[in-house]
């Protein structure tokens, strides 16, 4: 029976792991072939679905090299496109931060109220304001703006509800003994907040950093509308920019510039996989 019972653990064992490859290899292929297909042909690109080619050629990254109308190169892209995304990244947990400390943590008349509405926005796809906005923006003369405002300003005001939910969920299961403790030895609720709710929730805090990175590093339609200048595109642009559909679209390119686009966001995931992991489950069951 023992060995019957080993033996049935062991298959189990087997068949999970094998369903869970094979699905990883599914959903992993597109990017490998992607990777693989940057040192192809351009006409290669389409005689096949294999990963590997018998003729690879550097011909892809040295295109993407080239500047488009000699103002911009993938390197000033994706310069202009980290000078928005990192203050982006900042504000935004900042201010998250922040709102959801005073819904977790002080009573308020109104309160209730205010998080259902916070709560409500949810439900407000983003092209429903994409008018609005760009009419608040162009009367204050944001648009066009060399320090791309109407980007970053509005995450000064924790306008991602998804953010605020997720760490006032996360913050519910931070035990309030501790600011109790703190407000015994003297502290005020900022210097609470910051020696001490902080620190614990810096798995939520980096899992916000990390959405937001990889969002705003993705953004097409903000740039789209509030950047009138093509030396300050960023790459999302740059690479649509790439696609020159008149003389013929040069695919190997295309997709060494979306290689070189992913690099950076690849590098902070797994440079933070754990806090990332660890912010996502925990905000997700407490509370």
């Amino acid at each position: 029976m023992a060995a019957e019972s080993k033996t049935k653990h062991y298959l189990n064992l087997f068949l999970r792991y094998f369903v869970l490859i094979a699905v990883g290899l599914v959903m992993v292929y597109p990017l490998l072939w992607m990777l693989g297909a940057t040192f192809k042909s351009n006409s290669e690109i389409f005689s096949g679905v294999g990963l590997f080619t018998a003729n690879p050629t550097l011909e892809g990254y040295k295109l993407a090299m080239e500047s488009i109308g000699g103002d911009i190169n993938v390197w000033k892209a994706m310069l202009n496109t980290f000078s928005y995304v990192i203050p982006k990244v900042i504000f935004t947990v900042i201010s998250v931060t922040l709102t959801a400390y005073g819904f977790g943590r002080f009573e308020f008349k109104g309160r209730a109220l205010l998080y259902s509405l916070l709560m409500a926005t949810l439900f407000l796809p983003q092209v429903v304001l994409n008018v609005p906005q760009f009419i608040l923006f162009t009367k204050l003369g944001w648009v066009g703006s060399k320090l791309y405002l109407p980007i970053i300003i509005p995450t000064l005001t924790a306008i991602d509800t998804t953010f605020v939910f997720q760490m006032t969920q996360f913050l519910r299961g931070v035990p309030k003994d501790l600011d109790e403790a703190a407000k015994i030895d003297g502290c005020t609720a900022l210097q609470t907040l910051y020696k001490v709710i902080v620190p614990m929730l810096m798995p939520s805090i980096t899992s916000v950093a990390l959405f937001q990175f990889m969002w705003s590093s993705n953004d097409f339609m903000g740039p789209l509308l509030y950047v009138d200048t093509p030396a300050r595109y960023p790459l999302a642009i740059f690479v649509k920019m790439a696609m020159d559909s008149d003389g013929g679209t040069s695919w190997n390119r295309i997709l060494a510039l979306s290689v070189i686009s992913i690099i950076p966001s690849l590098i902070v995931f797994f440079a933070a996989q754990d806090q990332f992991v660890e912010g996502i489950s925990a905000g997700g069951v407490k509370g």
